[in-house]
This record gives C-alpha cells, structure tokens and sequence, in this order.
C-alpha cells in the first residue's frame, strides 16, 4: 500500500505507487475468524413426509366484508366479517380459521367462514384471519383491513328543574 499527498493536501492511498516518495504502508494482515459449524437439519421420516404432502395448500385467503377502510355504524357495537379461501378449508386435517382484530386472536378455532362481534369499541380497528393447522401452525395469512366503528351516543339535555 502506498500513501502520497497532493499538492492541495489531499491524501490518496493505492496498491501501486504513482510516483517515486510515496510512503510504502505496512499493512497489517486481516483479522479472520474460522467458520462456524451448521446444525444438521433433523431428518424427516417417510410418515411425516406424507402427512406433509397430503396436506391441503391454501392458495388464497381473503375478507370479503367488511370492506378495506368501512365505516360501520352500530350502536351497539355489532358487525359481522366474512372470509373466502381456495380450497375450501379442510376440517378433516383439523385446519381451522382464527380471527384478530388489532393484533389480537378474537375468534378461534373456527369452522365456518364468517363471524359476529358486538359491543367493539368506537374507532378504527385492524382485522385479520389466518388458517391454521392442528397444530396451531399458520399455513395461510389474509391481507389486513382497517374498519371504523362509529357507535352513536344519544346526548340527553339535562332535566328543567321548576322553581
């Protein structure tokens, strides 16, 4: 390695020397560190190979109501959420849908491809519905909306009080 300063003081180093008086740099050698060891995968028996192959893929996954940003207005608090899979979901394996809203599993264990709430807090809120194995293994995602719930307050005018 070479070191040199130009005539605006600017400092350059290279492999070859641009001309004689440039400073030859004793590098040091590189620090290396040896390769660590990989785990060997645990091999795979010829039962669960099947199981795996005979497993249903599910290619889609999607929620068809509410809509992305809906406005749902409720009183009470109440909406429903319905949800569409290809295949169809394949209770036989034991798969089933769950429900989130908000991060949060708020329906489990479902066979059925929609699902009621009530009493859910004013505002916006992020829903999302996965399938999952017997296991609790997710084998799909949906994409996540955002509803709104606007819940109305009747504003009640204090009593006239007779004198």
């Amino acid at each position: 390695m070479y070191k040199w300063v130009d005539k605006e003081g600017n400092i350059s180093y290279s492999d070859q020397p641009p001309f004689k008086g440039a400073a030859k740099l004793d590098v040091p050698e590189l620090t290396t560190m040896p390769a660590t060891d990989v785990p060997k995968k645990k091999p795979v028996s010829a039962k669960e190979k099947e199981k795996e192959k005979n497993n249903t893929k599910y290619t889609f996954l999607k929620i068809t109501s509410p809509e992305n940003d809906a406005f749902i207005r409720s009183i009470e608090g109440n909406f429903s959420i319905s949800f569409t899979t290809k295949p169809s979901l394949n209770t036989e394996q034991g798969h089933y849908f769950t429900v989130s809203m908000d991060g949060k599993i708020v329906k489990d264990k479902l066979s059925a491809s929609s699902a009621n709430f009530s009493n859910i807090d004013r505002g916006t809120h992020k829903l999302r519905v996965s399938i999952k194995s017997k296991s609790g293994k997710t084998l799909r995602k949906s994409k996540t909306i955002t509803m709104h719930m606007h819940r109305q307050t009747i504003v009640r005018k204090p009593a006239l009080q007779a004198n």
